[in-house]
């Protein structure tokens, strides 16, 4: 019964079914690494504090395990960053999701678990763990979905007044890249694509090519959005439609700073820690301005905070 599973043997059962996303692409073995990571801090948190079992794990212990002071890499016992609270939250939420699939657990001790907002703007960025959760929702089963392209087109680094205007012709499947075209905001640039991605995008520019009615120039066939006529705003609308679908199926909808674009801030901010550079992340995303490129992935300039603390004296955050 999922009452007598002990917290070991499911975090054990959830990360074998995390290296499946891994060996798929849906998650990079960097963030299965770190998630892995702080699942066992998890497992030994609750352990010393008498809490062996699955069902051991409520709101006030997750609560705890989330806001947990820990060690900077300079030794120093220090609180935890907003960004890593919130990282530790949306991981229990995911290790719950998954522990909900498999059978082992009816509940999610962090859902209701209140932390104060960590927008530098009025809109976020998507974290790993809600990334991970995006890209399973946006799987497709017998046939590659409008919705699944979008989602890899802003994970990508495409806003949602290009991505309706991406077609078969700007994949760069060598490359592993995808052209975008700019908009009234954004310039035109080249942006990467991951493992999961490629096989998306390649999947749904195969289907919509050989689907297309005869006579049709299949090179012009959008990927994310049908292709039906309408104005730039309408074709934006469509895409915009298709990601907050998403956003609503991961469980977000409440959330007042996500937004569609808060799938494309993830591959700013993604670029921005890999580089530490902000110019980085604004070419990556097409932006001209570095202040508008900040706010939108959540870099607060004015502000900057040192390494993050981990719980339970380990020298690195997950």
């Amino acid at each position: 019964m999922a009452g007598e599973v002990t917290l070991t043997a499911a975090v054990s059962q959830v990360l074998t079914a995390w290296q499946d996303l891994a060996a798929r692409g849906e998650m990079s073995e960097q963030t299965f690494g770190r998630f892995g990571q702080l699942l066992h801090r998890l497992e030994a948190f609750a352990t010393v504090r008498g809490a062996p079992l699955l069902t051991d794990l409520d709101r006030a212990l997750a609560t705890q395990f989330v806001d947990a002071h820990g060690r900077t890499r300079h030794g120093h016992i220090a609180p935890a960053s907003l960004s890593t609270r919130h990282l530790r939250r949306s991981v229990l939420r995911m290790c719950f999701a998954t522990a909900r699939r498999l059978g082992l657990t009816d509940s999610d001790p962090a859902r209701d678990i209140d932390l104060p907002t960590r927008t530098v703007g009025e809109t976020r960025p998507l974290d790993e763990a809600e990334t991970v959760e995006l890209r399973l929702a946006a799987e497709f089963t017998d046939r590659p979905t409008r919705h699944a392209a979008a989602a890899a087109l802003a994970l990508a680094g495409g806003f949602s007044g290009e991505i309706g205007h991406i077609t078969p012709a700007d994949l760069d499947l060598t490359g592993v890249r995808v052209w975008m075209h700019g908009s009234t905001k954004t310039r035109p640039r080249w942006c990467p694509l991951d493992a999961w991605a490629i096989q998306v995008l390649a999947a749904r520019a195969y289907h919509v090519q050989t689907t297309a009615p005869p006579g049709q120039d299949v090179r012009r066939l959008r990927l994310a959005v049908s292709s039906r006529n309408g104005t730039d705003e309408q074709i934006q609308a469509r895409v915009c439609v298709a990601l907050r679908d998403l956003i609503n199926r991961i469980g977000l909808r409440g959330d007042p700073a996500v937004r569609p674009a808060s799938i494309t801030a993830y591959a700013g901010w993604e670029t921005f820690t890999r580089t530490r550079r902000i110019e980085a992340a604004a070419r990556h995303l097409g932006m001209g301005s570095l202040d508008s490129a900040a706010a939108l992935i959540g870099h607060d300039w004015q502000h900057t905070t040192g390494p993050d603390a981990a719980p339970n004296g380990d020298s690195r955050d997950a």
